[in-house]
C-alpha cells in the first residue's frame, strides 16, 4: 500500500468517527441527554463520553410498554456499545428478530440516525 493510500485511509477513518459521534449526539439529542453519560452534551468530545447509562436505560424500557421507534432506536444504540445488552433489549422487546422487525416503528429521523451510526461505525473502543 503507498504513503498515499495509508493516509487516505487514516483520513477516512478520523472522518467516520467523527460522523458516527455527530450521529451518536443526534440521537442522545432525540431520546434524551439523561440517559447517556457520564458527560453531558456540551462537555462531550468522544462516544465515550456519551455512554448507555444502565439504570435509566433500563427504567425506560420498563416505563414504556410499546415498542416505537425512540425505543427500538435506544435498542440500537446500546448494541453499538455493548451488543449484549442490546440483544437482551431486543428480546424483551421485539417481537421479529430481524432487521425489519427492528426497525419497523422507526420514523424518518430515527432511521436517518441508525443509517449513520451502520454506515460509521468503526467499533467501541
Amino acid at each position: 500500500m503507498s504513503k498515499d493510500n495509508v493516509l487516505n485511509a487514516l483520513e477516512q477513518t478520523e472522518e467516520k468517527a467523527a460522523s458516527f459521534f455527530d450521529a451518536w449526539k443526534r440521537g442522545v439529542i432525540l431520546l434524551g441527554p439523561e440517559l447517556f453519560g457520564p458527560k453531558s452534551l456540551q462537555t462531550a468530545r468522544e462516544k465515550s463520553d456519551l455512554l448507555p447509562r444502565r439504570e435509566a436505560v433500563e427504567k425506560a424500557f420498563a416505563d414504556h410498554d410499546e415498542g416505537g421507534g425512540e425505543k427500538q432506536l435506544l435498542m440500537a444504540m446500546v448494541s453499538f456499545y455493548d451488543p449484549e445488552w442490546g440483544e437482551e433489549l431486543a428480546m424483551r422487546t421485539v417481537d421479529e428478530k430481524c432487521i425489519c422487525g427492528l426497525t419497523f416503528n422507526m420514523d424518518h429521523k430515527e432511521m436517518e440516525i441508525l443509517c449513520e451510526l451502520l454506515r460509521n461505525y468503526g467499533g467501541w473502543e
